[in-house]
């Protein structure tokens, strides 16, 4: 068992989330073999955890974003409009808006509830008005007549509940009609959508706790990978290099 981690007495790097996913089934298994298990668990390595890169919409992807979920004319369908509009304003991921039901709206309450299928955990969102209002247009004017519990459907019979990997279909087609991130290698699932809810509201002074809250976090460390776009508060950090002799080339365009 042993041999997984060690090898030429040096010790295998490997990620923290294979480390945590081997201890986690250790110690699922130490009420059966204790001694066995918290010997192994004292051999795994100690790996510090790195911090991702978190990609991020600029200001300018965002005002395309926006001008395309509200221009007319264009190709998007009211379903794709819903949608890139429930990604942007609430930061939902995929899953979780393939599987709201017409019961995860209360329309009096100005509310949306749902159970997250990556923690299990209820979360309860404001419906605000430019997303409750995409969603009822799309309701009322473009979902099939259907016995369907699930918002959003395939446009053709059977009319299916449409899956995460549909709602990644429609996140490409609004960047593309948005003209942004078509460059080979961007990102343009809906998960940045999520990133760009948690810097914009780390940038505008909301506290952390309700930050987490928000995008239905269990642990607040969660929250640590999106402080590297905080250009604002990272700005505040930053120290005058006007002390340090700095070669007058290093900032020659020549």
């Amino acid at each position: 068992m042993l041999s997984i981690f060690m090898s030429s007495d040096e010790i295998l790097l490997r990620s923290c989330s294979y480390k945590k996913n081997v201890a986690a089934v250790l110690k699922a298994c130490i009420p059966c073999h204790p001694e066995a298990c918290y010997r192994i668990l004292a051999f795994l390595p100690a790996l510090r955890e790195t911090r991702k890169n978190i990609p991020y919409l600029t200001s300018e992807e965002i005002q395309k974003l926006k001008e395309s979920l509200a221009d007319g004319e264009n190709s998007l369908t009211l379903c794709d409009k819903a949608i890139g509009m429930l990604a942007l304003y609430t930061g939902l991921r995929g899953c979780d808006m393939a599987g709201m039901t017409l019961d995860s709206i209360d329309w009096d309450r100005d509310i949306i509830y749902i159970r997250q299928q990556k923690t299990e955990f209820p979360l309860e969102l404001p419906l605000t008005a430019i997303v409750g209002n995409a969603i009822y247009d799309y309701l009322t004017s473009e979902r099939p007549h259907t016995e369907s519990r699930y918002i959003f459907l395939s446009q053709n019979k059977p009319y299916v509940r449409l899956k995460s990997r549909s709602l990644g279909n429609v996140a490409v087609r609004i960047m593309k009609t948005a003209g942004i991130r078509q460059l080979k290698g961007d990102r343009k699932g809906f998960h940045i959508f999520r990133h760009h809810l948690a810097t914009a509201l780390l940038g505008n002074g909301i506290p952390q706790p309700v930050i987490s809250r928000t995008l239905g976090h269990t642990s607040p460390d969660s929250l640590e990978a999106y402080l590297s776009a905080d250009f604002l508060h990272l700005k505040e950090c930053s120290i005058n290099i006007e002390r340090f002799p700095v070669p007058k080339k290093v900032f020659s365009h020549e």
